[in-house]
């Protein structure tokens, strides 16, 4: 059965008849909010993480749960998705340069031999290639088709192809770089951040995927607290977090790059994550993510630092 179209006020009275309260942000604000910055459908999936009981005949009620609250989880998604998206950015970057510069000290490989070989194993790459839509990757795709060299294909390749051929290229020739398992969970948290997807919206530990004992050794590697990092691990946000730190400082080769973002990223996490923290001082969902996504950026701004004073 299809709910029913409701407006701002309908939105508010039905928070309220959830228990959501209104005695920090206040109604009027509340409107404002959601009239200019987000909407309701968004914001209501934060509140996956917090207690609710069901009453018999009167449905679903949360406890102790405030708009300030899902208010507040929606502002720390949108700050982190848009530092992580550099991030991200910068592993997609240097990963293609680690390619490169293998493919450079390698002398049994001209570059070509690669992609052709690729080309002929992913027969279907030609038409997706076709695909693009920019002036810029149209433009190489008709000059290079057919020749191409790995230089040229991956200005034109999606992160996903890229992987493939990075895959492919570190699988034959054995050269040291980092695992495409790792690569491939960057992939993912880019393309949530890349269409826009709510990274906060459910902060509960998970059922294990493949990655998730990897992004555990990571963190005891770390020294972080083995029964802790397996609880805080099997979140996704915390996993995906993990695994991209990792990525990111054992891809990047810039030290001034590596600075910047990681102290962005601390900034955030222990500055504006701690603004409201007392929000969720009872909640044992979030506040133990917050505070464990604090101990990784920690440890590699800490390390970088380190780095800049010897």
């Amino acid at each position: 059965m299809a709910n029913n179209k409701l407006n701002l006020e309908g939105q508010i009275q039905q928070m309220k008849s959830k228990n959501i309260g209104f005695n920090i942000v206040k109604e009027p604000e509340a409107l404002e909010y959601l009239a200019k910055h987000t909407y309701y459908f968004r914001l209501k999936h934060y509140a996956e993480n917090f207690e609710k009981i069901k009453k018999p005949g009167v449905g679903t009620r949360y406890l102790a749960l405030e708009f300030a609250h899902l208010k507040e989880l929606s502002l720390l998604d949108l700050y982190y998705r848009r530092v992580m998206f550099n991030i991200v950015q910068d592993v997609e970057h240097y990963a293609k340069i680690q390619l490169l510069n293998a493919l450079a000290r390698n002398k049994k490989e001209n570059g070509y031999d690669i992609v052709n070989e690729y080309m002929e194993k992913r027969k279907y790459l030609d038409k997706e290639l076709s695909r693009h839509q920019t002036k810029y990757a149209k433009g190489l795709i008709e000059k290079y088709r057919g020749n191409f060299a790995v230089w040229n294909i991956i200005e034109v390749q999606t992160f996903s192809q890229f992987i493939d051929l990075y895959d492919m290229y570190f699988e034959k020739y054995q050269q040291k770089h980092v695992d495409t398992k790792y690569i491939n969970v960057v992939k993912n948290l880019r393309n949530s951040i890349a269409h826009n997807n709510c990274l906060m919206f459910n902060l509960h530990p998970s059922a294990t995927a493949s990655d998730t004992e990897d992004a555990i050794r990571i963190a005891v590697g770390m020294g972080l607290d083995e029964d802790e990092s397996r609880v805080m691990n099997h979140v996704t946000f915390i996993k995906e977090l993990n695994i991209t730190l990792y990525v990111f400082w054992n891809i990047v080769t810039s030290e001034e790059e590596k600075e910047f973002q990681l102290e962005l990223l601390h900034d955030l996490v222990n500055k504006r994550f701690n603004r409201h923290m007392f929000y969720f001082e009872n909640n044992n969902i979030v506040l133990p993510v917050l505070k464990y996504a604090q101990k990784l950026v920690k440890f590699y701004f800490d390390k970088i630092c380190d780095n800049n004073n010897h």
